[in-house]
């Protein structure tokens, strides 16, 4: 009998778990990817939420990014699902809040059943003119090209995307889509020309498909300069046709 209680309770719980909805950012301030933001104006980096947040466990600075500078001393909202953080914003900057990037047991932004935000990039740019390493890169020229179809999959063996200055050679945030499905390219080669513009990802594609390239979003910065400063999130869409 106790035994049959326990294993109702384990149940019960585990529905519960996983009925929950997730923590989920509702607005912020700035924008994501805004640009021409005011560095006089914006006094604080400011997030709302869909749920109320656990205790006063925050986690605004990431790894390695561009954080703004700031004493980190969190303002709540009086319903708890609201915070803001004092901050001093220079021209012509890329600033980014790596959001729960360090993955910290325990710390972090979450909701009152302990469901953490998953890692988020809040970036922006402050209005101003940039320094040269200070701007923020483009893509000059993708292959297969953007709207190219009929696509030979046999000869298609990689994804090739030339950038306008060099990039950070490690890394990369390319996520791609067949038929709107997510492909698994985790394990798929990757290399940067010699002078890191040029990044090529080697790839098998099917017939009769539509594949969709993302090229950074709020989850993954990973087109970045050697400077840090990210890539701004672009997509490029290709179809396949019959083995020729």
């Amino acid at each position: 009998m106790k035994r049959l209680l326990l294993l109702t309770f384990l149940l019960g719980a585990f529905v519960a778990c996983a009925l929950a909805d997730p923590l989920k950012l509702t607005s912020s301030s700035p924008q994501f990817w805004a640009t021409n933001v005011d560095p006089k104006a914006q006094k604080t980096i400011s997030l709302t939420f869909d749920q109320r947040l656990r205790g006063k466990l925050t986690d605004w600075i990431g790894l390695d990014v561009l954080s703004p500078p700031s004493d980190l001393q969190t303002t709540f909202s009086p319903d708890h699902a609201s915070c803001s953080i004092p901050v001093h914003l220079d021209p012509g900057h890329v600033y980014i809040c790596g959001l729960n990037e360090r993955g910290l047991p325990g710390v972090g932004f979450q909701n009152e059943k302990g469901f953490t935000l998953p890692s988020t990039y809040l970036v922006f740019q402050t209005a101003g003119t940039p320094a040269p390493d200070d701007t923020p890169p483009h893509v000059a020229k993708t292959m297969p090209a953007n709207g190219a179809t009929a696509l030979d999959p046999t000869r298609l063996k990689s994804i090739a995307i030339n950038f306008d200055a060099p990039m950070n050679a490690k890394k990369h945030g390319l996520h791609l889509f067949e038929d709107k499905q997510p492909v698994d390219i985790s394990r798929s080669a990757f290399q940067y020309s010699a002078d890191g513009k040029t990044f090529t990802l080697a790839c098998d594609f099917k017939p009769s498909k539509t594949y969709t390239a993302e090229l950074n979003n709020l989850h993954d910065i990973g087109f970045s300069r050697t400077s840090r400063v990210p890539l701004w999130p672009v997509q490029f869409t290709f179809s396949t046709g019959t083995p020729q």
